[in-house]
């Protein structure tokens, strides 16, 4: 064990503003045990192969020399890890969270960054954490997102973000995660943080096996695993003007979890391919079985038997939903059924065959019972 340290003006005050459930949890979860109860303070104990160590927790903020106990407390604990107080600090504000690290790593002096590069960086963790929430409630992979419910955007808001460190451009995001209730079910942020997790691994994968060659299909099958449009955009946008990065996890102290704690570096060719792969992916009708339905904005009808109809709304292939307009060949039959579904403003859905970003084969035409437009 090292010798105790002394904790500094600012980190005292930062010690005292945690409620002492919050130290508790801490002492529960890094191997203390809590030894005996004492009027208004719990003496806890920890073993180590030099020796056993006592801390004394007090169990509320209003004993007299509150500030003092937490002196104490830090000097303690921080000297039994064996670490700076200042990062058993950072340790207990986020011991009930999850917490995704973002380490640019830009030219120019240690610990800034162009404005323009951290303007673009907070935008992409926003947009990684909206577009992962979105996805874990949806239960399906998606090309490309469309608008959020407020419940997505409800939950953002309760993501916090960490003051940028020194040596490189780092700043924290994390997600407060609140104890497992009965049912054992891992809580709403728990589930979000792994949604990220797989889709940031996903797009790592993806993006370092087509750093030669570009191959939209590396993303395609993995959109089940959270690959869509949004995400990889977010992740470019993390990297402007190429800057390489990190990105890293660290889960709640409270909640252990089978995952591992990874981190994944992306460099200026792998940003340059998200890049891409989120224009693509934007407008994107994989080959394959397609369903698309909405209204019939265009008909046109070709030389010979059948015609073409122009359909805007959601399709949904393979390798998830998206919704853009799509071309569609028909044979005269089913063509004439959309001719009349356009005349009186009904809804479609059209299955078939997607070659090349149309529709062929079409196996099936159903007009959908809705409500003219107004």
């Amino acid at each position: 064990m090292t010798p105790p340290a002394m904790a500094s003006a600012e980190e005292l005050r930062a010690a005292s503003s945690l409620p002492p459930e919050t130290l508790r949890q801490y002492l529960e979860v890094t191997g203390w045990l809590p030894a005996q109860q004492l009027e208004r303070a719990t003496l806890w104990t920890r073993s180590e192969d030099d020796g056993d160590f006592e801390v004394l927790l007090p169990g509320d903020r209003n004993v007299r020399d509150y500030a003092g106990r937490m002196h104490d407390f830090l000097a303690t604990v921080a000297a039994v890890e064996e670490r700076p107080i200042r990062l058993l600090l950072t340790d207990l504000e986020t011991t009930g969270a999850d917490t995704l690290s973002f380490r640019l790593l830009p030219g120019g002096p240690s610990g800034t960054i162009p404005l323009f590069n951290a303007a673009d960086a907070l935008t992409g963790i926003r947009e990684l954490v909206v577009s992962s929430t979105f996805a874990f409630m949806h239960h399906g992979p998606m090309l490309v997102q469309g608008r959020r419910p407020e419940r997505v955007l409800e939950f953002a808001r309760t993501v916090r973000l960490g003051t940028p460190r020194a040596g490189s451009w780092a700043i924290a995001a994390h997600l407060a995660v609140p104890r497992v209730g009965v049912d054992d079910t891992p809580p709403f942020a728990r589930q979000v943080s792994l949604q990220i997790h797989r889709a940031v691994r996903a797009c790592h994968v993806a993006s370092g096996e087509v750093v030669r060659r570009f191959d939209l299909g590396r993303f395609l099958r993995r959109t089940g695993e959270g690959v869509s449009s949004n995400v990889c955009d977010a992740l470019a946008r993390l990297g402007r003007n190429g800057v390489p990065y990190d990105v890293g996890f660290d889960w709640s102290r409270q909640h252990p979890t089978s995952v591992p704690a990874d981190s994944f570096r992306f460099d200026e060719r792998r940003i340059e391919v998200l890049r891409l792969a989120a224009d693509q992916l934007k407008v994107a009708v994989p080959d394959g079985e397609a369903t698309i339905e909405g209204k019939v904005s265009g008909l046109r009808r070709d030389t010979g038997e059948g015609g073409q109809a122009t359909i805007r709304g959601p399709i949904s292939t393979v390798y998830g939903s998206s919704e853009r307009s799509v071309r569609v060949l028909l044979p005269d039959r089913l063509y004439q059924r959309l001719v009349a579904a356009h005349g009186r403003r009904q809804s479609v859905r059209v299955s078939g065959l997607a070659v090349r970003g149309h529709i062929e084969r079409v196996t099936r035409v159903e007009i959908l019972e809705d409500s003219p437009d107004a």
